[in-house]
């Protein structure tokens, strides 16, 4: 199906999300580790992971260590070169088209880790917050292998689609087209979460970029369109549209009305951000 308004909208809020929280709140942490056996494939490519998921991507992100190359048996190697076919930035995972079968396999990677890692869902925040059991986050510090793409770590931000509506705006079809956006936030100390909270209260009133699906920077892969122009988020938006961010609503997760709930996760620090976003439409 062709991607419609609503899908271009949260595709851009994640970018504009995850840009806006690893520049204004240095949310990253710059490390160097192995990349282990995954013992998966995926699409048909071995697969060898990071000891985290998220990993950085955005080459505008200043201070940040993006990965572009794999140090293999002492030797950096890049997309193209001894079968490496790609880098997958939202698992931590790099692929191959063949196992790599040397003896004594070295492989090494310098990039930032993100200090949230940020998804889009349709999960209730019932099941998100309070029936879903999560893992912390490796330790930069830690000896670790890859993480499987069925562990849930956290500190993690859920994004979901939270409803719309259109109000007649002006004569000719002017309608306002409004659209919440809900953050899930799911964090390790309260610090984390108070520092969120401050940085997207104080985006209100201010932009966020509409990015059409042809431009989007990641292919199925969860790597580069272009490997060749690297993604970057302040170069991407110049000269695109925007919707409107008009309101941020923060509510921290406590009091009566939670006090019955099974929760699976009893150390996680949670919040709910709401996002009210607006703009001028002729969708007629």
């Amino acid at each position: 199906m062709k991607p419609q308004f609503d899908n271009v909208v949260m595709s851009s809020f994640y970018l504009w999300f995850d840009h806006t929280l690893l520049t204004k709140g240095e949310a990253f942490t710059n490390f160097s580790s192995a990349f282990y056996d995954a013992n998966s494939r995926f699409q048909g490519y071995y697969t060898y992971g990071a000891p985290f998921k998220q990993i950085v991507s955005d080459t505008s992100v200043a201070g940040a260590n993006v990965l572009n190359s794999l140090t293999l048996n002492g030797a950096a190697t890049t997309r193209g070169q001894s079968n490496f076919a790609a880098i997958n930035y939202e698992k931590g995972h790099v692929y191959f088209t063949s196992p790599v079968t040397s003896p004594n396999i070295s492989m090494f990677g310098d990039y930032a880790v993100k200090d949230f890692s940020i998804y889009v869902t349709n999960d209730l925040e019932e099941k998100l917050l309070f029936e879903t059991q999560y893992k912390l986050r490796n330790k930069t510090d830690a000896t670790a292998d890859s993480i499987s793409d069925s562990t849930k770590t956290y500190p993690a931000v859920f994004l979901k689609n939270n409803g719309s509506r259109n109000e007649p705006f002006e004569f000719g079809g002017g309608d306002m087209t409004n659209i919440d956006v809900r953050a899930i936030v799911l964090s390790d100390s309260q610090f984390k979460l108070d520092a969120i909270a401050s940085i997207f209260r104080d985006r209100a009133k201010t932009p966020v970029h509409l990015i059409p699906e042809l431009e989007m920077p990641f292919n199925s892969l969860g790597d580069y369109v272009n490997v060749a122009a690297p993604y970057n988020y302040s170069n991407l938006i110049q000269g695109k549209p925007f919707i409107f961010l008009e309101n941020v609503f923060i509510s921290k997760i406590s009091g009566l009305s939670f006090a019955q709930k099974s929760n699976q996760n009893p150390e996680v620090f949670s919040m709910i951000v709401d996002f009210e976003l607006n703009t001028l439409r002729y969708p007629r």
